[in-house]
């Protein structure tokens, strides 16, 4: 056994004298979890969105409607002529502008037609909160300028048909029905999130880098777990297994050895994204030690046995490294590494079933994003070390040391 983990040891310190092998081990992983965290997975606002506002009237109803564009955090108004407006539109500086005309306020008061105008880049996705809110302020002066229209002509017909002096005018109806707005609407719509269960409920208020952190940690223990094993056909090829034969040591220990070498690899790799989604993302990997624990390394046989076994079916290392990369992506494609499997059609999801992949994103989802326990992982890791050792049966026994 101490012979065995020599091997195991010399293969892994093997890893930090190659430059390129380290960086393919530490650098690309780490790079690619965290440029596709941060640019699909973080739900934080892009920065402030800065809306040109022209507006020729000064009436209380325009300056309603700017208080409103300008209320969200996300979005700050900048007073511009209508030239201007109509220039960052059409030079691409601004996704959307608002233009309210002249006399806007005396349509208000006099029941015509009231329209602002607002200006989008079809191609912005921030335009249509803009011009959300745009269409909210205008419905809210609206029901106002209706509500004290209404109250106008119930006055005048309760005088006789004239409206008599002192009694509020137009304005002061308006600021009465505009105080029923807050500090709720009159009319609102409440929005409920259901979630299927207080597990399902626990994901959804997970960090959103979650699906990446778990998805390349699960990627990239697969396809360093394959590469770690085309070390053995090198060393087959260059003839130190058959060298390592004559030696001291049986063929077990050297097959466990190198084995156990790759095992630490995929470990390793583990160890280093596990703590850069939970340091850098946030992602609670944390929630339950012993269920990741757990399905990390069912995950580490499964890779660890697929990699001896294409080692043991291929002929050189040149077929390994290339079928490497395009094993490891297809069964992450499958498995739901890259987006969640949920989206897709059923047909993949069953597929899902049939992959280490698979399993390792259901129970990782299971245990970090919905802070289950280890009764809700025993299936997948039971699944996952079922298919590595049948990868172990068929690889090690077609093995070849010389």
């Amino acid at each position: 056994m101490r012979r065995s983990f020599a091997i195991a040891g010399l293969n892994f310190t093997q890893l930090f004298r190659d430059r390129s092998e380290l960086a393919s081990v530490i650098l690309l992983p780490l790079l690619l979890t965290w440029v596709f965290g941060s640019a699909f997975g973080s739900s934080a606002a892009a920065g402030n969105m800065v809306v040109p506002v022209s507006s020729l009237d000064t009436s209380v109803y325009a300056d309603a409607i700017i208080a409103a564009i300008d209320a969200p955090e996300a979005i700050s108004v900048e007073r511009v002529t209508p030239a201007e407006a109509h220039r960052r539109v059409r030079d691409g500086d601004a996704g959307v502008v608002v233009l309210i005309p002249r006399g806007f306020g005396e349509d208000v008061e006099h029941d015509r037609a009231v329209k602002v105008k607002t200006v989008r880049d079809p191609g912005s996705t921030q335009a249509q909160a803009v011009v959300e809110v745009v269409n909210g302020a205008v419905g809210r002066i609206a029901a106002n300028a209706e509500a004290a229209r209404i109250s106008v002509d119930v006055i005048t017909v309760a005088s006789g048909g004239t409206y008599p002096a002192g009694a509020p005018d137009f304005r002061e109806l308006y600021a009465e029905a505009d105080r029923f707005w807050s500090p709720d609407p009159p009319v609102g719509v409440t929005l409920s999130a259901v979630a299927a269960s207080s597990a399902r409920a626990s994901e959804m208020k997970a960090p959103s880098n979650t699906q990446y952190s778990l998805g390349f940690t699960v990627f990239f223990v697969l396809m360093v777990a394959l590469g770690s094993a085309s070390g053995i056909m090198e060393e087959r090829e260059l003839g130190t297994l058959r060298r390592l034969l004559a030696a001291p040591i049986t063929r077990a220990q050297i097959v466990f050895g190198k084995v156990l070498g790759v095992a630490f690899v995929a470990s390793f790799e583990a160890a280093i994204l596990v703590g850069f989604g939970a340091l850098v993302f946030g992602v609670p990997w944390g929630n339950a030690p012993l269920a990741v624990a757990m399905l990390l390394g069912a995950l580490v046989i499964a890779a660890t046995g697929l990699g001896i076994m294409l080692s043991a079916l291929l002929n050189t290392r040149s077929q390994l490294s290339a079928l490497t990369p395009v094993v490891s992506t297809a069964l992450a494609m499958l498995g739901g590494c890259y987006w969640p499997i949920d989206v897709t059609p059923p047909v993949m999801q069953k597929i899902a079933l049939f992959t280490p992949t698979g399993w390792a994103m259901i129970g990782l989802k299971d245990a970090v994003a919905r802070g289950l326990g280890v009764e809700a992982v025993l299936v997948p890791t039971a699944v996952m070390l079922g298919m590595g050792a049948l990868f172990f049966a068929i690889g090690l026994s077609r093995l070849r040391l010389e």
